[in-house]
């Protein structure tokens, strides 16, 4: 059985960034400044709101996730390690408990052996930003989070969680529908989930990420996540593929995708 709450798309890679990005990052934000004044009668308020979204990704792309503070506002409700053959995940489930929604929370992960070494931790600078933020909790409810990009030099058996403060939410949030999932087996024996997105504001979201959780009673036993790079405003379908790490079979599968433009 699978529920749907949100959703997204195409399999998603670390992308470090390459040396000289924090001067490219610089100089896109002046191209910005540049474009929106030399537009003329063909610059809009949509069109300088766009730029102004990009450059905001690679602004954060190019810091680093790490927790300096952790926020009294968002509790971490479990923090889990998934596996696969070759791939390790860690999902964590959060609550904001506050009365107001938070955006682009950060988030610090520490993955550890048995021993209690540490193996992984997504505290450098470089990661694509949805490995280290929250997109948005809602007031008083729940959110999943997945990084499927855990680089473990060592056998995995814990995760922990710190998370930072987010920016309070102003405006109506928008709100994305996933419709159509239904499960496969690719030809390498990867599960998978497969469905369509759409996000019903008026508000077009850039790297919209779906995150995909199978719960055998309580107990997470796969997870996955893909990254949409846009997904048009005002309810268009927009097809997405999810790679579980871990194993789906006879769970039952919960999706969602927080917005992540505002």
């Amino acid at each position: 059985m699978t529920a749907a709450f949100g959703t997204v798309a195409s399999r998603c890679l670390n992308d470090p960034l390459p040396d000289g990005r924090a001067r490219s990052v610089s100089a896109a934000l002046g191209a910005v400044i540049v474009a929106v004044a030399l537009g003329g009668c063909q610059s809009t308020q949509e069109r300088s709101a766009e730029l102004q979204r990009r450059a905001k990704h690679d602004v954060l792309a190019a810091h680093s996730a790490a927790v300096t503070k952790e926020s009294p506002s968002i509790e971490v409700l479990q923090s889990t390690v998934i596996h696969s053959s070759s791939t390790t995940a860690v999902v964590v489930a959060l609550r904001n408990t506050s009365n107001h929604a938070l955006e682009n929370a950060p988030i610090e992960v520490t993955v550890r052996d048995a021993h209690g070494n540490v193996l992984y931790q997504n505290n450098g600078s470089g990661l694509e930003p949805s490995l280290s933020t929250v997109s948005l909790l809602e007031p008083g409810g729940e959110t999943i989070w997945v990084d499927d990009q855990v680089t473990a030099s060592g056998v995995a058996a814990s995760a922990s969680a710190l998370v930072g403060e987010g920016t309070q939410a102003t405006g109506s949030i928008p709100q994305l529908s996933v419709s159509g999932t239904r499960q496969g087996v690719e030809a390498s024996g990867e599960a998978t989930l497969s469905g369509n997105v759409a996000d019903q504001s008026q508000t077009a979201q850039q790297n919209l990420v779906v995150y995909a959780v199978a719960r055998r009673g309580l107990k997470i036993v796969a997870a996955g996540r893909a990254v949409l790079p846009e997904v048009p405003a005002q309810g268009t379908n927009i097809p997405f593929q999810i790679y579980f790490v871990g194993d789906p079979g006879g769970a039952q599968i919960s999706t969602s995708a927080p917005a992540t433009t505002f």
